[in-house]
């Protein structure tokens, strides 16, 4: 009867027939033992098959290990030449730079857009109408009136009839007509207002003597109610005493003589900003009417042409006409 192991033998002895080899079993680390084909058993068949396999098995792994080298040789070198590649690139200025990318160069004859509507500029202001010069010298008349009408003086004190400018305006001071002469002079440069005057005095008028009083603008409005130039003391509406602050209280103290009313120890200046814009001083005289042989020279008043009279006649001054004259500050 045929072995079950008869066709597995045949193949191994024809195998090693051709091949004419030996085989080496290793039973252990140690020993080695030489098989005949002829003489092999069942178990040392598969030894030897286990043997025969393993040097197989190993050479594959190598041939794969140098494949898996080769390929990572071939990788680092086509990356390197595409490295190199790239950096020969870049240094010829062909490829720009990551970090800072230039503009995009623009067309040799760019198109240029149609240029933006540009708005009208705006009208200008309109000019203030031109103001007309002022002339070198104007009528003050007005300006005085304009300063009057702060002292809320009534107007029945006033006549208008007798009103006259003589500012450097209205009044030539080197053209002396008729009757005007000293006396027009000594008025050149102020503006006067005609008072009111009781009928019963203008009867013996001619007879008065002509003098001034020196006054300030907020006692015009009781010296002209009263009708006559009241003396210090005297009671006013309003319970105060009326005080003229002349040197000498005890007396009504008058002068022939314009420029010595106008003194400022008689008639006390003051400021007024008028609607031309221009700053004034202001000074106010009282153009009187005086009884005859009821005052008196002042004896310590040593210049002729500046006398002072002097009277405790009461009644006896009488306002007829109001000077105002400004002077520009």
């Amino acid at each position: 009867m045929p072995s079950i192991y008869t066709s597995d033998i045949e193949n191994i002895t024809q195998f090693n027939n051709q091949s004419n080899l030996l085989f080496r079993v290793h039973s252990n680390n140690d020993s080695k033992t030489a098989i005949h084909p002829q003489t092999m058993t069942l178990s040392q068949y598969k030894m030897l098959t286990t043997v025969i396999s393993e040097p197989s098995n190993n050479r594959l792994s190598a041939v794969a290990i140098a494949f898996i080298v080769l390929g990572v040789i071939i990788f680092c070198g086509v990356l390197f030449a595409l490295m190199v590649y790239t950096y020969r690139q870049w240094k010829r200025g062909k490829l720009p730079l990551l970090a800072t990318p230039k503009p995009p160069v623009p067309p040799a004859n760019p198109i240029k857009p149609p240029p933006k509507p540009i708005a009208p500029p705006p009208p200008p202001p309109p000019r203030p109408p031109p103001v007309p010069p002022t002339p070198l010298f104007q009528c003050r008349k007005p300006l005085c009136k304009e300063y009057l009408t702060r002292f809320n003086i009534h107007k029945r004190y006033f006549a208008e009839q007798y009103d006259k400018c003589f500012c450097m305006k209205c009044h030539n001071p080197s053209d002396l007509k008729g009757k005007c002469g000293n006396w027009c002079l000594e008025l050149h440069g102020w503006t006067r207002f005609g008072l009111d005057v009781n009928k019963a005095h203008m009867k013996k008028w001619n007879l008065f003597q002509t003098s001034y009083y020196g006054t300030s603008s907020n006692l015009l409005s009781f010296i002209l109610a009263n009708r006559f130039v009241p003396f210090d003391g005297d009671m006013r509406p309003d319970n105060t005493k009326f005080i003229s602050g002349h040197p000498k209280p005890s007396f009504c103290e008058t002068s022939p003589s314009l420029k010595c009313a106008s003194q400022r120890k008689f008639s006390t200046r003051s400021s007024f900003i008028a609607s031309d814009g221009n700053n004034y001083y202001v000074t106010v005289v009282l153009l009187c009417k005086q009884k005859p042989n009821t005052f008196d020279v002042n004896e310590d008043v040593k210049s002729p042409k500046e006398p002072e009279w002097i009277t405790k006649t009461r009644c006896s001054v009488v306002p007829f006409g109001l000077l105002v004259k400004l002077q520009k500050i």
